[in-house]
């Protein structure tokens, strides 16, 4: 099974505890005003990578304590997400995973999102709301609710709902810069990644 990515990022400090590999999947119906990453909206844009070959990827790389998975919207690729983490959790089991979504846990109805909670130790739930953010924790807005579907990541309950934003800066080449981290309201920019 493929799945398609707008941007993996192999280590970041600044989308949850921890050195996370992250990745931003392609595609998006929700259309969220101000959206930081408008770039990541359209399918069928992004790279295509089976699932095996990104699993590897996360499982050779040893210097990491979790898995963000971000968008896009997530859960528009649930059955190819679950595949991925599945594979990880077998080899990596010590790895945990956060995943944001527009969408809100009780309305994760189909089949294929519901099966993908299985692999999630946090969920950020909501679409974003641009005149919610509060500039607090690891939710765009304040609407986004934090959901520990595990125990695992309880002990940062205060980074994830309450802690300072953070932003990391890449160069990418010539006149090219990552910044990875939750949007501010006062630039509004770098949500969940932006390429500038």
């Amino acid at each position: 099974m493929k799945l398609e990515y707008g941007l993996i990022w192999p280590a970041t400090k600044v989308l949850g505890p921890g050195n996370r590999f992250v990745i931003w999947t392609q595609g998006c119906p929700r259309r969220c005003f101000k959206c930081a990453s408008p770039e990541l909206q359209v399918a069928g844009l992004g790279k295509t990578e089976d699932v095996s070959v990104l699993a590897d990827m996360i499982i050779g790389k040893k210097d990491i304590d979790g898995i963000t998975i971000s968008g896009g919207e997530p859960m528009v690729q649930a059955e190819a997400i679950s595949q991925l983490l599945s594979i990880v959790r077998q080899e990596r089991p010590e790895l945990n995973v956060i995943l944001f979504t527009g969408y809100r846990l009780e309305d994760l109805h189909t089949e294929n999102r519901k099966a993908l909670l299985q692999y999630l130790d946090v969920l950020i739930d909501g679409e974003y709301i641009d005149g919610l953010n509060d500039n607090i924790g690891l939710r765009g807005s304040s609407n986004q609710q934090v959901h520990y579907l595990t125990d695992r990541l309880a002990t940062f309950r205060e980074q994830l709902e309450g802690g300072r934003r953070r932003r990391e800066i890449h160069v990418l080449g010539d006149n090219e810069l990552l910044t990875i981290g939750i949007s501010d309201k006062y630039t509004n920019n770098g949500c969940y990644g932006e390429e500038q």
